[in-house]
């Protein structure tokens, strides 16, 4: 578009030229010669300007054109359901670079919405469980509360609301991280977070941690170590004798690997495990109150920071690696 309304002023100036140049020249051959030629004079520029503005006109109106189609489309798209996208014109210029990006960008709104029927769907479905379980508890209890041991039907009542609890716990954090919610970033060395989480804990297994020195990354304090706790109970969880935990950089990347030496996850299910509310029979057997939402959050944190967190290969047991760049 710059380059067809840069031709159309060239040639608006030229024309003016021209008729300047025209009108000095008649001038200097007649000597002022009358009226006639000031009509001549004055009919020959008015003939020039309205061409020129017929060329303007019809050159904008060319070059507005796929605007006007573009802005029409969006209108529509409110009313699309699916996917919906607004025509590029074959021209190589803004107007084809503007309507690349409004795809771009209406695309990144569809994953969006996606996510979020996604997010929507599993939470209904977890949470029904539990309420479900809760409700007919008590239902039950009042049918015939002369025949119910109370307090056995409050203890159970409270797994329930705890269970509740955890899920929406899990659910906040991730909707925090995916809105992008941007929490202060500190320097940490993720050695002695380790160290020091890990000193805390009383698993019914014991932890073997080995750290480099100096390994720091820039990260939110309370989410690296939501991470780490996530990465810690899934091992433990799962380990027969013993978990491990290494901290160390390949130059590039802080790593922190959780292993342990449970059953393992099998390498087709190896990306499935951080699906939200997914559970693999393994993980039911070994907790039946899990919420199935660790792996994915520990993995939100990881990508909000800049890294991942994948499984990895080796000799028995499950091993995760998160990655993580060096401050």
């Amino acid at each position: 578009m710059r380059a067809r309304l840069t031709a159309v002023a060239t040639a608006v100036a030229g024309a003016l030229l021209v008729l300047g140049a025209l009108g000095i020249h008649a001038a200097a051959a007649l000597d002022g010669g009358g009226m006639a030629l000031d009509l001549a004079l004055g009919i020959g520029f008015a003939v020039a300007l309205g061409a020129v503005a017929r060329i303007l006109w019809g050159t904008v109106g060319g070059a507005l054109r796929p605007v006007q189609v573009m802005s029409r489309e969006l209108k529509e798209i409110a009313d699309k359901p699916g996917e919906c996208r607004v025509s590029v014109p074959p021209s190589h210029d803004e107007v084809a670079e503007l309507a690349r990006s409004v795809n771009v960008t209406l695309e990144h709104l569809e994953r969006m919405a996606e996510r979020r029927h996604a997010f929507v769907a599993d939470a209904s479905h977890e949470l029904r469980s539990p309420l479900t379980g809760l409700r007919t508890r008590l239902e039950t209890a009042l049918a015939h509360p002369e025949d119910e041991d109370w307090p056995t039907v409050a203890r159970a009542a409270l797994e329930s609301a705890d269970r509740l609890q955890r899920i929406v716990r899990d659910l906040l954090v991730l909707a925090k991280l995916e809105a992008g919610a941007q929490a202060e970033r500190e320097k940490i060395d993720l050695g002695e977070l380790v160290e020091t989480e890990t000193a805390r804990r009383a698993g019914r297994v014991p932890i073997d941690v080995q750290v480099d020195d100096s390994v720091v990354v820039g990260a939110t304090p309370s989410h690296l170590v939501r991470l780490l706790t996530n990465l810690l109970d899934n091992a433990e969880r799962h380990a027969e004798s013993k978990v491990w935990v290494a901290v160390g950089s390949d130059g590039r990347d802080a790593l922190l690997m959780v292993a342990d030496d449970g059953p393992g996850i099998p390498p087709e299910e190896r990306e499935r495990v951080f699906q939200r509310f997914l559970r693999l029979p393994e993980g039911r057997r070994a907790d039946g109150d899990g919420t199935g939402l660790g792996l994915p959050i520990s993995r939100e944190i990881a990508q909000a920071h800049g890294g991942n967190l994948v499984v990895g290969d080796g000799p028995g047991g499950a091993r995760l690696i998160c990655r993580l760049p060096l401050y």
